[in-house]
């Protein structure tokens, strides 16, 4: 397991999630109830964008501040240029093919701005990863996707933010998921053995997103918990859990530190294949 080094300069990563609207009519899809449970979570350094392709009348029940249309290319042009500046960039959709072509063109335009594409897609994902370009993807269930997405976006700004050492930080994840498709996943357990039990939910939720778990290149895992709850020695532990199932794999681990949590332990997940 290689550990990584420590990063000040994270603690002022921007991120950019962008909500895909896939209802229709005047109502809202679980990827804009996402931004709202967001919104409500107030996350630091994080930009909060919506989208339609038909009109931005349609993302009014969405309360995020920056609301785009995709009609044609000066639309695309728009969104590309809000993108900016961004470090990371989440995109969140539930049941894609429900209006694939908003989503497909979203993911096109923070393709653009070079930094990483992490897709959180919900329902029915089947075949979607011939129409839409991302770095990685987390597939979640559409019932409660708008908290789920919300806790996944949540861990990544933990992971990266929180005081910890070893630290993740987002160069560390560019290098891991750029141009991989690489799978994320996630387990949130708490008391006894809640580690143990956070890294198997997650290593459960990754290996039924990827077709083959056992090929895996590179496994990158983040440990969120309170302040000596988990040591080097319980990482190598943890480490150890998924080289059995992934024996190929180099292992890179961070910690992040958070007493609130008190007993709980979440565990983020990314995997390049």
């Amino acid at each position: 397991m290689n550990v990584l080094g420590n990063s000040f300069d994270n603690f002022f990563v921007k991120v950019k999630v962008v909500g895909v609207n896939t209802a229709s009519g005047e109502k809202i899809s679980g990827g804009l109830s996402a931004l709202n449970c967001m919104l409500e979570k107030n996350l630091p350094n994080v930009n909060y964008l919506a989208v339609d392709r038909q009109d931005i009348k349609n993302l009014d029940g969405c309360n995020a501040v920056h609301k785009y249309r995709l009609l044609n290319t000066d639309d695309e042009k728009n969104l590309t240029e809000a993108l900016r500046g961004g470090e990371m960039i989440f995109i969140v959709a539930d049941e894609v093919w429900e209006n694939i072509k908003a989503v497909a063109l979203t993911a096109h335009c923070a393709k653009k701005i070079g930094v990483p594409v992490i897709f959180i897609a919900g329902g029915n994902f089947l075949d979607a990863e011939d129409e839409i370009i991302f770095d990685a993807v987390i597939k979640l269930p559409s019932k409660n996707f708008e908290f789920d997405s919300a806790k996944v976006v949540e861990n990544f700004i933990e992971a990266v933010t929180l005081p910890g050492q070893p630290k993740i930080d987002v160069k560390i994840i560019s290098e891991v998921v750029k141009d991989s498709g690489a799978i994320v996943s996630y387990g949130e357990r708490d008391g006894k053995n809640s580690a143990v039990k956070a890294a198997k939910a997650a290593l459960e939720h990754a290996e039924n997103s990827a077709d083959n778990f056992k090929a895996a290149e590179k496994i990158l895992f983040n440990v969120t918990t309170s302040k000596g709850n988990l040591s080097l020695e319980e990482a190598q532990k943890l480490s150890n859990i998924l080289k059995r199932r992934a024996p190929k794999a180099e292992i890179l681990f961070g910690f992040s530190i958070d007493d609130w949590l008190v007993d709980k332990v979440k565990f983020l997940l990314i995997t390049k294949f």
